[in-house]
């Protein structure tokens, strides 16, 4: 088995069994409580109870800021294995495994294996995108939509097949049903600047993408659910999505979630992390070889992506996601054509040498200084694998074997990060308050004031109505044993009857607000 594996044919195979068995890992082992994980978990729940594929709703409240695909997926896993956390994620681990699958197939065919494979290795140990692919949201279909359609842009310019735009077609189609107009914008400017760069901004070349034939195509996937939702919703979804949820964003910092425009390179410096510690060597080496135009599409689709989203006002880890599969085929290819017994990138090692050594104090003091997870800060020492493998990388780097070191740097970053997936989130997650609170809830009546965790939504699997301050009274004489659902900074400044009282209060993990639960006196 282990000898047909090891042939050039089974890679493909191979590769994408790992990365599957890799982001399926104890993907249901901690609770649907993340925000956006919660909202998108139960706006696909609520559309696949109500058997509706127009109309996203969160607390059967229209849902403005999302387009449909992965809701999509959610509700056809969860007609398989039922509404819970491991359905809700299912299809980001399959999308995440796709991702590495055309990354592998892309590389090798238009420069290498050896590329093709150090590319799939360098993705694989990134923690970040190991824990993206474990989430219920949509990046993972638009990463791999993304990604898709820029590999079958190269393949249609380079060879001139139909096949190839029709993937890329497909793709622009499918990832603008994933999270919008970015999926056409963005993809759309990497194009014109490759053309340009490229020398082949001619008609001739234009011509050759047959850009209507592509338009009709997108429009043909992508406009009708657009339209259906306009009507049912009167405009609202449109408005709401199109107006707050894209133009806002980009043009306002939204939801706390601003930053220097800086703050972008430093996501990318961190997602790709530990090999993004080789980055500089790896850019120097594309800008050198920028004439060859595998190299120049990848160089100019991650500097774009990342030029971008410093652009936009809001700012969040994952909008700078789509550029790691190019920014890792950088790094593949300084790596397949590095002499091995002459580099000596002793900086870069030093790096990653002296992060091992501060990880697990970092770690532990980080952990120490929040009051709601003081109590855990031994769970730092389950990243142990990364120092150690970090500490025995240099050893062998300093007995010039260098890539030895390298394989430990990638292989222990991966075992870090099945660490955190396994060991150290579903521990941290058994502190959220929705986990603490939910046995109160059972079997009573529910309100909210204001606001509450969306998390109690999926797992209660029913409407929670507002309850205004000067309903509290009635509510409690109508419902004795009801709970309403608030937080700490809702509450401030209002008065409770005399007959109500904060029953439970604990603060959100990971998150800003305390949840707090009012019942009634006895």
């Amino acid at each position: 088995m282990l000898k047909r594996l090891n042939k050039p044919k089974y890679y493909p195979w191979f590769i994408f069994s790992v990365a599957l068995v890799s982001y399926l890992f104890n993907i249901g082992g901690s609770s649907i409580y993340i925000l956006d994980e919660a909202k998108n978990a139960t706006c696909a729940a609520e559309m696949f109870t109500r058997g509706d594929l127009i109309v996203p709703t969160f607390n059967h409240e229209l849902r403005t800021d999302k387009p449909p695909l992965h809701y999509f997926f959610m509700m056809l896993s969860y007609s398989i294995f039922g509404v819970n956390a491991f359905s809700a994620r299912f299809f980001s681990a399959v999308f995440g495994a796709l991702t590495i699958l055309i990354s592998f197939l892309f590389v090798r065919r238009f420069h290498s294996e050896k590329a093709g494979l150090w590319t799939v290795f360098i993705l694989l140990a990134s923690i970040h995108l190991n824990i993206q692919f474990h989430l219920a949201v949509p990046d993972p279909y638009l990463i791999f939509f993304f990604t898709a359609s820029l590999f079958s842009f190269y393949g249609a310019v380079k060879e001139k097949r139909f096949i190839y735009l029709l993937m890329l077609y497909g793709s622009i189609g499918l990832g603008t049903l994933s999270k919008g107009p970015v999926a056409i914008g963005l993809p759309g400017l990497i194009f014109l600047l490759f053309l340009i760069f490229s020398k082949r901004f001619k008609w001739i070349e234009i011509k050759q993408l047959r850009p209507f034939l592509g338009a009709a195509i997108v429009l043909a996937i992508a406009l009708p659910w657009y339209i259906l939702v306009h009507v049912k919703t009167n405009g609202v979804w449109t408005d709401g999505f199109f107006f707050k949820h894209n133009l806002g964003r980009f043009s306002s910092e939204m939801e706390g979630h601003g930053g220097i425009f800086l703050i972008t390179i430093l996501f990318v410096l961190l997602g790709l992390f530990p090999f993004s510690a080789f980055i500089v060597q790896a850019l120097k080496k594309a800008f050198a070889n920028r004439k060859d135009d595998f190299t120049l599409l990848s160089l100019v689709a991650g500097l774009t992506i990342v030029v971008f989203f410093s652009i936009s006002r809001t700012k969040l880890p994952n909008y700078t996601v789509p550029a790691y599969p190019f920014f890792a085929i950088l790094l593949g290819l300084w790596l397949s054509q590095l002499n091995f017994n002459f580099a000596k990138p002793k900086a870069s090692m030093l790096v990653l040498l002296i992060f091992g050594i501060i990880l697990i104090p970092a770690l532990y003091i980080g952990i120490s200084f929040d009051p709601a997870l003081a109590h855990l800060d031994s769970l730092a020492w389950y990243f142990l694998p990364i120092p150690l493998g970090f500490a025995v990388a240099y050893y062998w780097f300093s007995k010039k074997r260098l890539k030895l070191a390298i394989k430990l740097i990638g292989v222990s970053s991966l075992l870090g990060a099945l660490s955190f997936i396994s060991l150290v989130f579903p521990r941290i997650d058994q502190e959220n308050p929705v986990a603490q609170s939910l046995h109160l809830l059972e079997g009573k009546e529910i309100r909210y004031f204001e606001k509450f965790n969306p998390s109690f939504s999926f797992y209660l699997q029913k409407e929670i109505e507002h309850l205004e301050y000067d309903q509290f009274t009635n509510f409690f004489d109508e419902y004795p044993d009801g709970v309403i659902i608030s937080t700490k900074r809702k509450l401030e400044g209002v008065r409770l009857p005399d007959q109500v009282k904060v029953s439970f209060s604990a603060r959100d993990i990971m998150e800003r607000p305390t949840t707090v639960l009012l019942t009634r006196k006895n």
